[in-house]
């Protein structure tokens, strides 16, 4: 894969498996080729086309864990994606980093990534972070999560998501001493950086697809916004149109981020008419009477679509602060979600339970 000729070059193993998070391979991949460190890929098998869940990786390995030396490297990358989920039932793999951990060795993990740490028990007292989805496992596994795009813990860097690929990747270059030429490498605390353009020299999102992925944004708040005005205005419940009314001030609010973000890229928005179809539908529903229960229904599926996709956009990117803003609008769109589904309930009269309070062993022994 890379060979570099110095001695003295910092040596970096990237573990691989299926199914990899392709931008989780390739950043780090590139950034520490074109800082000259030496680089070695390593699978549970040689001889095996390992390829991205994105369909943009394909990479053959250097050797395998099992034959590997942790005293051979400087720093062991775990990348993200479904491969965690394989490398973790690899007991060589495990056995590898563990060893790695032990020796002092840098140990960074993105994403799905300390999957692997948790099988190897190797976060417990830790400060850490990893994917959303992974949170629980995470504390469960003994460490601190913060939920932060970078968490420093002595030998271990951790990242949730693409998103923090690039301040990721730079830290790790950093504590190398390995610099890039002709490329400024920003503090990692500072997250007003133009960290996106660092992940586009790497192989990650461009400017034009970031812009793409914020208009698209863009396009379904202003639909969501004419939407939920819609529903406020035809709704005979004072409660249910003064909620209406409050999810349209949340959808202005994400317009005015977006736009704000556009430009700080220097860009406008591109006013898109892909949900006038959409807005043709709505209105020949509207058509036939419709009671408060039927809007509140429909307004519960429209918030549900904005959080899967507002979640998938999140997720699309390597741009640190735009998706910093998809993640604070997923969380508005799911705060509304749950309002609207209480609302929901509450006229349609059905019986929610609480789910029960967690058991302690407190509570057992009373």
């Amino acid at each position: 894969m890379v060979s570099n000729n110095k001695a003295d070059a910092p040596r970096i193993a990237i573990l691989m498996e299926q199914n990899v998070e392709d931008v989780e391979f390739l950043i780090p991949y590139t950034a520490f080729r074109k800082a000259g460190a030496s680089i070695k890929v390593l699978g549970s098998r040689m001889n095996e086309q390992y390829k991205g869940k994105r369909g943009q990786v394909t990479v053959e390995p250097n050797g395998t864990t099992t034959e590997a030396n942790a005293t051979e490297f400087d720093v062991v990358i775990i990348p993200g994606g479904m491969a965690p989920d394989r490398m973790r039932t690899n007991r060589k793999t495990v056995r590898f980093v563990q060893e790695a951990m032990a020796q002092g060795k840098l140990i960074a993990a993105v994403c799905h990534g300390p999957q692997v740490l948790i099988e190897g028990d190797l976060l417990r007292g830790k400060n850490a972070t990893g994917f959303i989805a992974i949170k629980k496992d995470i504390q469960n596994a003994g460490a601190n999560y913060i939920d932060e795009p970078l968490v420093v813990d002595g030998n271990l860097l951790t990242s949730r998501r693409p998103g923090d690929l690039p301040i990721f990747t730079s830290a790790i270059l950093t504590r190398l001493g390995l610099s890039i030429p002709d490329t400024t490498i920003p503090d990692e605390s500072d997250r007003n950086a133009g960290w996106w353009k660092l992940a586009q020299e790497w192989g990650g999102s461009s400017k034009g697809e970031i812009v793409d992925g914020i208009n698209t944004a863009i396009a379904g708040e202003r639909y969501a916004l004419e939407v939920f005005d819609n529903y406020a205005d035809r709704v005979s419940d004072r409660e249910l149109s003064a909620c209406f009314r409050e999810i349209c001030v949340h959808k202005r609010s994400n317009i005015q981020r977006l736009q704000e973000r556009l430009a700080v890229l220097e860009e406008t928005e591109s006013f898109q008419a892909a949900n006038s179809g959409a807005l043709a539908t709505l209105r020949s529903w509207f058509q036939s009477e419709r009671d408060d229960l039927q809007i509140l229904r429909r307004a519960l599926g429209d918030l549900q679509t904005g959080v899967v996709d507002t979640y998938n956009l999140r997720n699309k990117f390597t741009d640190p602060a735009t998706v910093a803003i998809f993640d604070d609008m997923e969380i508005n769109i799911a705060q509304d979600e749950q309002r609207v589904a209480d609302l929901y309930h509450d006229r349609a009269g059905t019986y929610r339970p609480k789910p029960p309070e967690p058991t302690t062993s407190a509570s057992v022994k009373a």
